[in-house]
């Protein structure tokens, strides 16, 4: 998978067994959900919750495992980390850059649901 592209639609497509309807499902479900988890690990972030971090940070990663996006996979697995190890001042860039790869997700993914897959 190409870790500097925002979407491996090919590899996301094969993930849902070739079915693009069940894709676009499973897409739109995450663009409802993927912003409450964000939220979640925001707020455990300013209360220094470390397991909350790490569990809203954990959920997020497998979503976005689903949806095939690399470089927001790698925020959230930091994210995680950092939330475990309860490095909040490392945590809070690493929070930003995840809500920032989030919008470019939900960017490609609205184009994806609105236009369907490039062929």
């Amino acid at each position: 998978m190409d870790k500097t592209a925002v979407l491996d639609l090919s590899e996301a497509l094969n993930r849902a067994d070739g079915d693009q309807d069940f894709f676009v499902t499973l897409a739109t479900l995450f663009l409802q959900e993927s912003p409450k988890d964000a939220a979640a690990a925001r707020a455990a972030l300013e209360r220094q919750d470390r397991a909350g971090l790490a569990a809203a940070a954990h959920k997020l990663k497998g979503s976005v495992m689903e949806m095939c996006a690399p470089r927001l996979f790698e925020c959230t697995k930091r994210l995680e980390e950092l939330g475990q190890q309860g490095k909040f001042a490392e945590a809070s860039p690493v929070c930003a850059d995840v809500e920032t790869r989030l919008a470019e997700v939900h960017v490609a993914l609205r184009d994806v649901v609105a236009g369907g897959f490039p062929s």
